[in-house]
């Protein structure tokens, strides 16, 4: 009997055994035939984005990236490369050390460390090998063979691309990782330049003139893409082309004291109520999922149909905001009030318009996008909650280059910002300062006491 149990213990140990490397087997065969990554850091920085994978998406033929490192890099462009040759396997790579191989270099033009040599159907372009967009955005310039133009207007005390916080600098950067030449045109001057790919009026302090707004239309009307971003102001002769396309441009100022951002004095509206379906906020797999900060917003809507023209409104503010009938009355602080004409609720602030397109055909639809605020895109906000990916989005749209929306990769710098990206509502902001300031050394001086007087008990 002593036998027969111990042979079965031995029995089904080795059974157990045998299962176990069974299962380790058939564990390892999954695994060589399944290719799949999970990336658990928090900002998702191993993982490509969506916008990434769209532009890896219109590769359709064989495409080589040769990327010269400088020693002891080669490894953070090697992991890029992989996870670009994961989604696309018409990507081929390789690497070489600058300093060992400069000759090589040379005869691709390449003459400094971390840049890309990208080939793809007879065509060359270099450019930064690192970080992802700068990479994904020269492979979309090779694919399409030519950058995309984009203008923006001069003369009404515009945003500039580049200088201090209120400048677009960022934005123009972003713009550049996405295959977009940015350059100033006085529309004074004549026509928008031929071959413009998009039009960006970015917060005039004066107004335009009919010549110039008769170029804008006459753009639109050939198929050609504008993006006007309006800070509160006026403008009466921006208000009425706005008009005559069906779309009313306020002359008000967007305030919400009970969703306002840590620090601000509720001037700064909080947008996160997107239509659904829109192609900026809410593309297709890759909806913006954060809402975006207008930190001075007036009130952009439909004001009714106008034949040719094809207009929606697509973000609104919180049912809790105000929308004050006097700019200078709101930046002075003054409380909203119904006997002031001030009216509270969900206001409009985003419209996208199509125009024209009936001549069967021969042109496409021009696009037209308009933000009651133009502050959000600047160096101080764009990398505060979705404004990067809804500015870059509409570009996109705009521009007619739908492949680049999407939500991308966060990458914030450290750049001096006058507002704190935590958004907080009233009772929210109370909240903590009651549990930091009083609960907290509370609870602490209640427990002191308590163990004072046990030991004085025990004393």
């Amino acid at each position: 009997m002593a036998m027969t149990r111990a042979t079965r213990s031995w029995s089904q140990l080795a059974l157990h055994v045998g299962l176990l490397l069974v299962g380790l087997g058939l564990l390892q065969v999954v695994a060589e035939r399944t290719n799949r990554r999970f990336d658990l850091t928090p900002n998702r920085g191993l993982s490509l984005s969506p916008v990434t994978r769209k532009i890896l998406g219109e590769i359709g033929e064989p495409l080589r990236v040769t990327v010269f490192f400088r020693r002891g890099t080669r490894e953070q462009y090697a992991d890029l490369l992989a996870r670009f040759r994961a989604v696309n396997d018409r990507i081929a790579f390789e690497l070489y050390d600058l300093d060992r191989y400069p000759d090589r270099a040379r005869s691709f033009g390449v003459t400094q460390y971390g840049r890309a040599a990208v080939e793809y159907s007879g065509r060359r372009t270099v450019v930064l090998a690192a970080p992802e967009e700068e990479l994904a955005g020269g492979i979309l310039r090779a694919v399409r063979g030519r950058s995309r133009r984009v203008v923006f207007t001069t003369g009404h005390g515009e945003r500039a691309p580049g200088g201090d916080p209120e400048s677009y600098g960022r934005l123009a950067s972003a713009l550049g990782s996405e295959n977009y030449a940015a350059e100033g045109v006085s529309l004074l001057d004549g026509p928008v330049p031929p071959e413009t790919d998009l039009v960006i009026v970015a917060g005039p302090k004066h107004d335009f003139v009919l010549p110039e707004l008769d170029a804008l239309a006459s753009y639109l009307r050939d198929g050609g893409g504008v993006m006007m971003l309006l800070d509160p102001g006026p403008l009466p002769n921006v208000s009425r082309f706005l008009a005559s396309l069906g779309i009313r441009l306020g002359d008000d100022f967007i305030v919400d004291r009970d969703r306002r951002l840590l620090g601000t004095e509720g001037l700064a509206a909080v947008v996160e109520l997107f239509k659904r379906g829109n192609p900026v906020s809410d593309p297709a797999s890759n909806p913006v999922e954060s809402g975006i900060v207008l930190p001075s917003a007036r009130t952009v809507d439909v004001l009714g149909e106008v034949p040719g023209v094809g207009a929606e409104s697509i973000a609104r503010t919180a049912p809790t905001a105000w929308t004050v009938s006097d700019p200078e009355r709101a930046r002075r602080g003054d409380e909203p009030s119904e006997a002031k004409h001030d009216v509270r609720g969900s206001a409009s602030v985003v419209v996208l318009a199509e125009v024209g397109g009936g001549d069967h055909g021969q042109h496409p639809r021009g696009r037209l996008v308009v933000v009651g605020d133009a502050d959000f895109a600047s160096d101080a906000y764009l990398d505060l909650l979705g404004n990067r990916d809804l500015a870059l989005n509409a570009v996109a749209w705009a521009g007619g280059e739908e492949v680049l929306t999407g939500t991308r990769t966060k990458n914030v710098p450290e750049v001096i910002r006058p507002l704190s990206p935590l958004v907080l509502t009233e009772g929210q902001a109370r909240g903590i300062f009651v549990a930091g300031v009083v609960v907290e050394p509370a609870v602490v001086l209640v427990l002191g006491m308590t163990l004072v007087g046990l030991r004085r008990r025990r004393g």
